[in-house]
């Protein structure tokens, strides 16, 4: 059922993840609620929808029958897809809920609520929610609730769920795709003159401080977007209570989303140097333009690197991946940054 989930087939707490909930459609002891949490909640819905199909296609998850094309749109009747409007995941919406559990289902199969940012429900929608989780009207009915922050959710919801966390690679924001541009093509500038300038100096400093101050540029959508959500929420007439936890969860959000940012805009400009260094190996062992990770480098390669001992470039590469296993944990960005471009400049002499 999770075989064509491209997104989570190399990351071992998945493959675990999976192997459990495989193992539950298997011997059909499927459980009346799960929470999915994770860095992505697209990616998690793409789960919870792969997961209902196969609990209920007779074969499994197909992926051919009726079952599975349409639960895959989030059309089958037996499935109920609900989400906050805007900040908000109201009372309304689990009133809804209860409607839908309280009906005859459609049809073979077991009916499936599917609660996307569950972490936005006010007291009262998680009230509502808690009572129907402790005695749903059908025994045979199944709620999976989606959440990028656990710690924001009632504890009293948690402790009713089976609990699997994901892990995700964070995907590109689309208005950022042209500023990574800028970005590659800067760095791809900075490697160039460092190879072949033995008099750099402070300029190697400086390259690590205007990737910093590109992707602080980048971040800055972020943080625009996080004000105009709290002001939003502040003139929403809700109580006071709700306001505040409203805007924790923002914050909480937010703060996520800036840590995931920073690991992969760092982690693209390890990606870059890597690429460079691997096509200098890759030019002094005789391989062709159109093999290259920048086609665009390779006579520059050819006429100016073709002499660099590749068991440097090795090494070189090692300490790069050493640094991007640290990300997200104590790795400071700009001395990581400086010792990198000082070792690619010692290839140089």
């Amino acid at each position: 059922m999770f075989q064509e989930l491209e997104f989570i087939t190399e990351n071992n707490v998945n493959q675990s993840n999976i192997g459990f909930l495989s193992g539950m459609v298997k011997n059909d002891c499927i459980s009346h609620a799960y929470l999915f949490a994770g860095n992505n909640v697209n990616q998690l819905y793409r789960l919870a929808l792969s997961f209902a199909v196969a609990i209920n296609c007779k074969d499994g998850g197909c992926g051919k029958c009726s079952i599975c094309s349409n639960t895959l749109k989030g059309l089958h009747p037996n499935i109920l897809v609900i989400e906050p409007e805007g900040n908000i995941l109201r009372a309304e919406e689990i009133v809804y809920l209860q409607r839908f559990i309280g009906m005859t289902a459609s049809g073979p199969g077991r009916k499936i609520c599917i609660i996307k940012e569950s972490e936005l429900m006010n007291t009262e929608s998680g009230n509502r929610l808690l009572k129907t989780l402790e005695d749903p009207p059908d025994p045979e009915s199944v709620f999976i609730l989606l959440t990028e922050d656990i710690q924001a959710m009632l504890p009293t919801i948690v402790s009713r769920c089976l609990v699997y966390k994901w892990n995700f690679e964070f995907e590109e924001v689309h208005e950022n795709k042209k500023k990574f541009r800028v970005l590659e093509k800067y760095i791809d500038d900075g490697v160039k003159e460092m190879m072949i300038d033995k008099k750099l100096k402070g300029s190697l400093l400086d390259l690590s401080l205007r990737i910093r101050e590109i992707l602080k540029k980048m971040e800055s959508r972020i943080k625009v977007g996080l004000g105009k959500e709290i002001d939003t929420i502040r003139q929403s007439g809700y109580s006071p209570e709700d306001i505040d936890r409203y805007i924790k969860v923002l914050k909480s959000r937010h703060k996520r989303q800036l840590s995931k940012f920073n690991k992969l805009g760092i982690s693209r400009v390890f990606d870059i140097i890597s690429a460079w260094l691997e096509d200098i190996i890759s030019v002094n062992m005789g391989a062709s333009r159109e093999e290259l990770n920048f086609e665009r480098n390779y006579n520059f390669i050819k006429n100016r690197l073709k002499d660099l001992n590749i068991i440097d470039i090795l090494k070189t590469i090692e300490t790069i991946e050493e640094n991007r296993m640290h990300l997200g944990y104590s790795l400071n960005i700009e001395v990581a940054l400086d010792n990198i471009f000082l070792q690619v400049k010692s290839l140089g002499y």
